[in-house]
């Protein structure tokens, strides 16, 4: 068995399709970092952006980025704690998928804000916890801690593996090995390092798409944002975007590493079912705010639905729910189910999901027209083309770290799918699998201590306004913001350091043992 599944832990040199591909994805990024310099030079003039529609592309990209992160960590981690053999070969793929989007995720954030420094330093100085806008920057690191923490974890045996093999990286290799041998019981704290870090990613994710529909959730000036569905809505949105990426990537590495027989058409098709689950749960959340919107007939959020269904954005609107309809009414059908046809109809989800994003950000600020003394008089938003350079730069990036990943590293869990192989070399580093373990878990810890003394501090000096979320009142000759005092923000600056060294710390204090 050995000899049969060693084919495994070589990734492959760069043939000439890697080569190819990876020759356009360096175009692509180096055309997206010329037009984000144009842009830090020029500022965000360059973009389409205006008064109102302060959000555009770029906060469709983070939206969808962020969706698609549900797919990696959450899934693997469903699948784990259910014990699913089936899906055990897809759980790496997905796990690189959720760290690459999550990084692209922040990017868009990054582009959105226009001055490179400005989120970097503004947020650890001058946060508001009671910001929706907040809780996402605190969930977003904490969600990229965890992932980045399992896909570590979950790596570590078949790094150990590739440590005894000649290769240009056996030095990489050897470093993350750690001390792994693949004795039973470094087994058994492996797999229950993963599992408790499987149990603390689900809460994650789920927090992590609700409170990025309560940006918008909690919007009440903006036309069709304000609604109680927003939470789950993103939720069951983000499964299904992220489940299509998942099922895309899957099958072109399946092709292009011919692992027919490791991930099988079943698989495809257990994934097809789930992804029909998740197509008819969207389609109901789409269906439940459409007639909210049209049943109540609130004018300001009429105006959206019409300029959405029947006006300018009306042929995005009927491409996306003519998407979904026909992907739900094929993977309905038992014998239309088959793994080409999975496939197909993730293709075909993919990108109206994205499109969904942007007709979620675009129509309601259009006529966003609470505030009228600031706003340009017709309300127009058209992206430039650096806006589209960074959009595709943002793709470009994600597909680049997958490249990247299946280059060095096994694409399948091997250990997982067919046993834990013991090594034949010694570990050349003091560093025990349990001080990894350890430095993870402390990360996550001190992360969490952070949050809830950022809480504790505005709470203490901010008073009874503690509580209020946004606190923004409109007058008619000012506009009043609840003010936190600088010491409420400021300390949380070196907090963020500690949380940063926490993991460092541990792995340098917590010695081998065994």
């Amino acid at each position: 068995m050995e000899v049969g599944y060693n084919k495994y832990y070589n990734p492959g040199g760069f043939s000439r399709i890697a080569y190819a591909t990876l020759g356009i994805l360096i175009i692509v990024i180096a055309l997206a970092l010329h037009a984000w310099l144009q842009q830090l030079t020029q500022g965000l003039a360059v973009t389409g952006l205006n008064r109102p529609v302060v959000w555009g592309i770029y906060m469709a990209n983070f939206v969808f980025f962020i969706s698609i992160s549900m797919s990696g960590t959450f899934i693997s981690s469903v699948m784990r704690l259910l014990s699913l053999e089936w899906g055990k070969p897809i759980t790496r793929i997905a796990e690189v998928i959720t760290v690459g989007s999550l990084l692209m995720a922040a990017l868009n954030i990054l582009f959105d804000v226009g001055g490179l420094f400005r989120a970097l330093i503004y947020i650890p100085l001058f946060g508001r916890i009671q910001s929706p806008v907040g809780w996402d920057v605190i969930v977003l690191l904490f969600y990229l801690l965890t992932g980045l923490g399992y896909l570590h974890v979950a790596l570590i045996p078949d790094i150990a593996v590739m440590a005894g093999k000649e290769s240009r990286f056996s030095w990489l290799y050897s470093l993350l090995r750690y001390d792994w041998r693949g004795d039973k019981d470094q087994l058994h704290l492996l797999e229950s390092g993963l599992k408790i870090l499987a149990i603390v990613t689900v809460p994650v994710a789920v927090m992590m798409h609700t409170v990025t529909g309560w940006i918008f959730g909690g919007m009440k000036a903006v036309s069709t944002w304000n609604d109680a569905i927003m939470g789950p809505y993103f939720i069951i949105g983000a499964l299904l975007s992220g489940l299509s990426l998942v099922i895309i990537t899957s099958a072109i590495i399946r092709w292009r590493f011919a692992l027919h027989e490791v991930i099988p058409d079943r698989t495809f098709i257990n994934l097809g079912k789930m992804l029909l689950v998740f197509l008819l749960g969207y389609l109901y959340f789409m269906l439940a705010e459409t007639f909210t919107v049209r049943y109540a007939a609130v004018s300001e959020d009429i105006r959206v639905s019409e300029f959405s269904w029947t006006g300018p954005y009306s042929p995005l609107t009927w491409y996306v729910l003519a998407s979904l309809v026909i992907a739900s009414v094929v993977l309905l059908i038992p014998r239309l189910r088959t793994y080409k046809a999975v496939i197909a109809m993730s293709a075909a989800v993919l990108p109206a999901m994205w499109v969904k994003r942007v007709l979620i950000v675009l129509p309601g600020l259009i006529h966003h027209d609470s505030l009228p003394t600031v706003q340009s008089a017709l309300p127009q938003y058209t992206p430039t083309y650096v806006e589209f350079l960074l959009t595709a730069g943002s793709f470009a990036g994600l597909a680049l770290i997958l490249l990247l990943f299946v280059k060095l590293f096994p694409v399948l869990p091997v250990w997982e799918v067919f046993g834990v192989q013991k090594t034949k070399t010694e570990p050349t580093t003091n560093i025990s699998l349990r001080a990894v373990l350890t430095g993870w878990m402390s990360g996550i810890l001190v992360t969490t201590a952070y949050v809830a003394v950022w809480a504790a501090s505005t709470i203490i000096f901010a008073g009874e306004n503690s509580a209020v979320t946004y606190s923004v009142k409109l007058a008619p000759t000012a506009i009043q913001v609840l003010s936190i005092p600088e010491l409420a923000t400021t300390a949380m600056f070196n907090l963020l350091i500690i949380v940063a060294l926490a993991g460092v710390l541990a792995i340098l204090f917590v010695r081998r043992r065994g």
